[in-house]
């Protein structure tokens, strides 16, 4: 900390107070205009895409999460929550994941996804 602010790595941005990621529950957020979800599982907030990749894609924010396992509402995807990749199809292809940081309360997301 310096002067109080919080030291935040460039190209991250803060999409949302830390107080309302609640244990175990999906929350719908935008980076950079693109839909993501946070979700906390064991005191630990992840984030990745919020568009289901398969066919249409579903919207994840409405989806469900048991333990790492996020599940798409329109077909029943399964993705983990922690790398984005398919946990049980339809779908082949994964989600994009994003680094995050809670700092200040607040939670920072990176502005492009992981290998982007």
């Amino acid at each position: 900390m310096c002067g109080g602010v919080a030291r935040v790595p460039a190209g991250l941005v803060v999409v949302a107070d830390e107080a309302e990621v609640a244990e175990g529950e999906v929350r719908g957020a935008f980076v950079v205009g693109h839909p993501i979800v946070l979700c906390m599982v064991r005191g630990r907030i992840y984030a990745c895409s919020a568009e289901c990749t398969y066919d249409e894609g579903g919207d994840l924010a409405r989806g469900r999460l048991e333990a790492y396992h996020l599940q798409c509402p329109e077909h029943g995807c399964e993705f983990d929550v922690r790398s984005g990749r398919v946990i049980s199809g339809p779908a082949e292809e994964g989600l994009p994941s994003y680094e995050v940081r809670v700092e200040g309360g607040h939670v920072w997301v990176a502005q492009r996804p992981r290998g982007f």
